[in-house]
């Protein structure tokens, strides 16, 4: 794999409105009305992620994952969303996870086997995060 799985925009770029999956979140979900975000970064595959300081899932920052093909977990919380996944609380933590690993290859759960030399600490990291994660 040449190119990286994510792009994470120079804080600069950050976003506060404009990430479509986002707004849809507020739009269409009445728990998430409120969100208020700076979209930070996209997935090779037009997945968004966003920061935000408050939401349904969790109290105070996070970062998620969101897209109609993300596998994120299933969830007891009805406000969270099986296409959200949560990447950390904070973009320095979620960054050097990705420094650590190489990427975020939860973007593509399926090839985790093949892309990681410990797969299963990759995915045990996920579960934590994402308490009913399938993956």
């Amino acid at each position: 794999m040449s190119d990286p799985l994510v792009h994470i925009f120079k804080k600069k770029d950050w976003k506060t409105s404009g990430a479509y999956f986002g707004d849809w979140l507020r739009e269409d979900n009445a728990a998430w009305s409120d969100l208020k975000y700076e979209w930070i970064a996209k997935s090779e595959y037009g997945d968004q992620i966003i920061i935000t300081q408050k939401s349904p899932i969790l109290k105070g920052s996070a970062v998620y994952m969101h897209g109609p093909d993300v596998s994120g977990p299933d969830s007891p919380n009805p406000d969270w969303p099986d296409s959200v996944l949560y990447l950390g609380s904070s973009v320095e933590e979620w960054r050097v996870r990705m420094e650590t690993y190489g990427d975020e290859y939860s973007v593509i759960p399926g090839s985790i086997d093949e892309l990681l030399e410990n797969p299963d600490e990759y995915r045990e990291l996920y579960r934590k995060l994402n308490p009913g994660l399938n993956w």
